[in-house]
């Protein structure tokens, strides 16, 4: 079974007095122990992509599964307690400014009910793994670049999520550093089978060593199986019409 699956994902955003499609009817999926990559220019959407499959953002049709499960048809707890199971590490890591990173990284613990204590040794444990021990005691604004990927992705990875997203990882940073950001990525999904793993890029570098690359622009998602459903409902919550099958 699929960690994640789009099965037509349509979301809108209003540009003047129009509605644009940023995706269009959108599929794919990513499985365990998949490195999936997105491959698009700036605003093609691939950042919506990723805010819907963490729940950040609800489409205007279609259906979003994790494990199986749609979104859209649970209850607001359970949705909230399914989607601990995804980690998000966005682009631009925002977050109050002069606590250090080693208290931003347990918090998603602290939120479930997790010891102090445990959850400190186990951001601790986090920020080790993705080579950024150096910045536990740091506060944000004296991050590097890449050490704030870093610091976003122990965040993301506390959890130990089934799904990891992960915007433009090092988009900012030297290539150098970038390259290394990758190979991280990739041994941590080698080290995690049941992991299914989601990156978006603007150039193919930033791609390198992914499984399966699809690319996006002008809503539309390539190199995806589509799924066998061929309805286009509209996502609960949501009044918005479908957008019909092209």
């Amino acid at each position: 079974m699929s960690v994640l699956a789009f099965d037509r994902v349509t979301r809108r955003r209003r540009v003047g007095r129009e509605r644009v499609a940023v995706l269009d009817a959108a599929c794919f999926e990513a499985w365990p122990g998949e490195l999936v990559a997105i491959l698009g220019p700036h605003r093609s959407g691939k950042t919506t992509v990723l805010r819907i499959a963490a729940g950040v953002e609800v489409p205007d049709a279609g259906s979003v599964r994790l494990d199986g499960e749609p979104l859209g048809e649970l209850k607001p707890t359970v949705r909230t307690r399914r989607l601990r199971a995804v980690g998000f590490a966005p682009k631009a890591w925002r977050v109050a400014r002069g606590k250090p990173v080693l208290d931003h990284v347990a918090l998603p613990l602290l939120a479930e009910g997790r010891p102090l204590m445990t959850a400190l040794a186990k951001a601790h444990e986090t920020i080790e793994r993705v080579g950024a021990a150096h910045c536990a005691g740091a506060t944000a604004d004296e991050l590097a670049p890449g050490d704030e990927t870093r610091v976003a992705l122990a965040q993301a990875l506390v959890r130990e999520p089934r799904l990891l997203l992960v915007d433009e990882p090092g988009a900012l940073a030297p290539p150098d550093e970038r390259d290394e950001l990758l190979r991280l990525l990739r041994a941590i999904v080698a080290e995690r089978p049941q992991l299914a793993l989601v990156v978006t890029a603007r150039d193919v570098a930033g791609v390198a060593g992914a499984g399966r690359v699809l690319t996006l622009g002008d809503g539309a998602l390539r190199g995806a199986r589509e799924p066998a459903s061929a309805e286009v409902v509209p996502f609960p919550g949501h009044g918005a019409e479908a957008i019909p099958i092209r």
